[in-house]
């Protein structure tokens, strides 16, 4: 099947990256979702440097859902901004931006903060 080109394990591994990324997923829970569902090294290797690059974006994607840090309601305290960070560590975030996104008053621009 692979070989008549049913199958391709690249257009898989592509879409499913995406639809993650989408979810506000970060890289390392692509990558580890990508190897779990039996994606060759090779396949999510290629796919590594658009994982990365998209890493703020997804990093926003999930804090706007969650409602975490500018996108919350009030302030979060000390024992809620570490669940928060906690979640979005889980979530596949490098810990220094999701300390960044969770620090962060309601109401700030992440796109500008972030992107500098």
């Amino acid at each position: 099947m692979a070989e008549l080109g049913y199958v391709n394990d690249r257009l898989y591994a592509e879409s499913k990256a995406g639809s993650m990324a989408r979810r506000g997923l970060g890289a390392r829970r692509v990558r580890e979702a990508l190897r779990f569902a039996g994606v060759e090294a090779e396949d999510a290797e290629a796919l590594a440097p658009a994982i990365e690059a998209d890493g703020v974006s997804s990093a926003i994607t999930f804090a706007r859902r969650k409602r975490i840090g500018p996108y919350g309601r009030e302030l979060a305290d000390r024992p809620l901004q570490e669940k928060q960070m906690a979640a979005m560590i889980r979530a596949g975030h490098a810990p220094g931006l999701a300390r960044a996104i969770v620090r962060m008053a309601p109401g700030d621009d992440p796109e500008d903060t972030l992107r500098k």
